[in-house]
C-alpha cells in the first residue's frame, strides 16, 4: 500500500467494500424492530418500505451526479455549500449529525435489547448503561486506525447478515404456518396511519449517502459510484420487502404487536434455538456494520466542517493513520448523551430524530443538485443523472413529502428534544461567528473544493 504523509486521506476502500459499507448502513436491525413496524401499519408495512424506497431512487441518484462533480470528503457538506454558501450547509450539516449520531444510538439501544433477550432479561441500569459505553469505545477504538481495517470488518459481517436474512425468509415463506389470512386486513390502521410510516421509513433507507463520504479514500472511480449509491439502496428494497412479508405472514396482527423480537421468538418455535441464534446473530451483524458505517462518515462530516471552520478547527485534523481522530472520539461523548435523553422510549424516539434529521438533509441537497445544474453547468460532471433538472425536482418533492410525514410522528417531547439541538447548532455557529469578528486570520471559514472545469484537470478553490 502506498504510504501518504500525516494529514492525508488514503485511498484503500476497494468499490464492493464500498457497497457492502453503504447497504449494511442502510440494513438496521429488523429483529428489533419488526414488532413495532408492524404496530404502526400492520402487514402493509412492505408497501411502505417499496414506496419509500422508490421514492430514494431519484434522490439517491442526485447523490451520484454530486459526488463525481464534488468527490471529496464531507459529501452533502459540500455540495451543499458550494450551491447555497456556508450558512445553509452548516444548518443541513447540522441537521444530518442528528440523524448520525441518533442512529448510532439507536444501534447501540438495539444491542442492549438483543442481549437482555437472549441472556439478561433483568438486566439493570449498569448493564443498560455499561454495555453500550464498552460497544462505543470499541468502535472509536476500531475507527481511530486504518479504515481499511473497519471496512474489512464491515464487508464480512454484511455477507454474514445477508445470507441469514435470506434462509429466514425462504423458511418462513415456505413453512405451513405462512398464511395470506395474516395480511387482512392490509392498511390495518387505516390510510393515515399508512402515510405516516411510509414517511417515517425513510429512516431505515438513509446509507447510501454516506458513500460520497469516502470519495477521497475509495478506489472505485467517482464517475461510477452512482451504481454503488443506487445498487445499496435496491439491494435494501428487495431485503425489507422480502423480510416484511415472510413476518407478516407469520402471524395475525394482534399476536404480531404482542410478541417481542417477533422473527427469533417465531423461529425458534418453529425450527428450534438454532434459527433463534442465527436470526440473532444476524441482527447483531446488522447494527455492527450500520454503526460502523455511520460512525465512518459522521467523522468525516465532523472532520470537513472543522477543516472548513464552521466547526472548531480541531476537529479539522488526521492522526498518523489518515482518519480523523478527535473527531471520532467526540461521538462517543454526543452518543452517550442522546441514550440518556431518549431514555425507555428509545426506539420510536431516536427513530423518528433520524427520519426528520436524514430528510431535511435530502431535501436540502436535492435543492442544491438543482441549483448546480443551473449556476454552474460548466463543471465537469463524471456521470449526469437521467433527466436533469426535471428530475432533480422529482427528487425534491419526495423529499418534501418524507420530511413533512416524518414531522408528523412528533410529539411534545420529541419536540423538546429537537429544539434544544437547534439550540445547541444555533449556540456553536454564533460562538464561532463572534470569534471571527474578534480574529479573522484564526477562525475565517476556509471554503470547500469546487468542481472542475470542462477540459481542467484540476478543481479550483473558492477562497
Amino acid at each position: 500500500m502506498a504510504k501518504t504523509k500525516e494529514g492525508e486521506f488514503r485511498k484503500t476502500i476497494p468499490g464492493f467494500y464500498l457497497y457492502a459499507m453503504g447497504a449494511a448502513a442502510i440494513i438496521g436491525p429488523w429483529l428489533v424492530m419488526m414488532q413495532w413496524w408492524q404496530s404502526l401499519t400492520g402487514p402493509s408495512i412492505t408497501l411502505a418500505f417499496v414506496i419509500v424506497g422508490l421514492m430514494c431512487v431519484p434522490i439517491a441518484l442526485v447523490y451520484g451526479e454530486l459526488t463525481s462533480m464534488l468527490p471529496y470528503v464531507g459529501g452533502p457538506f459540500v455540495f451543499i455549500q458550494n450551491a447555497f454558501g456556508r450558512h445553509v450547509s452548516y444548518v443541513a450539516s447540522w441537521s444530518l449529525l442528528l440523524a448520525y449520531f441518533t442512529v448510532i444510538a439507536f444501534q447501540l439501544g438495539a444491542l442492549t435489547n438483543i442481549v437482555m433477550y437472549l441472556w439478561w432479561p433483568d438486566m439493570g441500569l449498569a448493564g443498560v448503561i455499561g454495555l453500550p459505553v464498552i460497544f462505543t469505545l470499541i468502535c472509536a477504538f476500531l475507527n481511530s486506525r486504518q479504515v481499511s481495517i473497519s471496512a474489512s470488518a464491515q464487508f464480512g459481517m454484511f455477507v454474514v447478515l445477508m445470507v441469514i436474512g435470506v434462509v429466514i425468509v425462504v423458511l418462513f415463506v415456505g413453512n405451513p404456518q405462512f398464511s395470506a389470512s395474516n395480511f387482512h386486513p392490509y392498511f390495518t390502521l387505516g390510510r393515515g396511519a399508512f402515510l405516516t410510516a411510509t414517511g417515517l421509513m425513510v429512516t431505515m433507507f438513509f446509507g447510501f449517502e454516506i458513500i460520497p463520504q469516502f470519495a477521497e479514500e475509495s478506489k472505485y472511480p467517482v464517475k461510477k459510484q452512482w451504481k454503488l449509491i443506487l445498487g445499496s439502496l435496491v439491494t435494501c428494497i428487495v431485503f425489507y420487502a422480502l423480510l416484511c412479508t415472510a413476518n407478516s405472514g407469520m402471524l395475525p396482527y394482534e399476536e404480531m404487536i404482542a410478541t417481542p423480537m417477533v422473527s427469533a421468538t417465531v423461529a425458534a418455535g418453529l425450527y428450534g434455538t438454532g434459527a433463534q441464534y442465527a436470526i440473532c446473530i444476524a441482527t447483531f451483524c446488522a447494527l455492527a456494520t450500520c454503526v460502523n458505517g455511520f460512525w465512518l462518515a459522521t467523522s468525516r462530516i465532523l472532520y470537513s466542517m472543522g477543516k472548513a471552520r464552521l466547526l472548531p478547527k480541531q476537529l479539522g485534523t488526521l492522526n498518523k493513520h489518515g482518519v480523523p481522530h478527535l473527531a471520532n472520539w467526540l461521538i462517543v461523548g454526543v452518543v452517550a448523551i442522546f441514550i440518556a435523553l431518549t431514555g425507555t422510549r428509545w426506539l420510536e424516539y431516536l427513530f423518528t430524530l433520524m427520519a426528520v434529521g436524514i430528510a431535511i438533509a435530502y431535501l436540502v441537497t436535492c435543492l442544491a443538485f438543482i441549483r448546480l445544474r443551473k449556476v454552474h453547468p460548466e463543471w465537469r460532471r463524471g456521470w449526469k443523472m437521467p433527466g436533469g433538472i426535471a428530475a432533480g425536482v422529482v427528487a425534491t418533492i419526495f423529499a418534501a413529502i418524507i420530511t413533512y410525514y416524518s414531522f408528523c410522528y412528533f410529539d411534545a417531547a420529541l419536540w423538546r428534544i429537537f429544539a434544544v439541538w437547534v439550540v445547541i447548532g444555533f449556540a456553536i455557529w454564533g460562538a464561532l461567528q463572534y470569534m471571527r469578528r474578534r480574529n479573522p486570520s484564526e477562525y475565517e471559514v476556509i471554503r470547500v473544493p469546487t468542481g472542475s472545469v470542462e477540459g481542467s484537470d484540476k478543481s479550483e478553490i473558492k477562497g
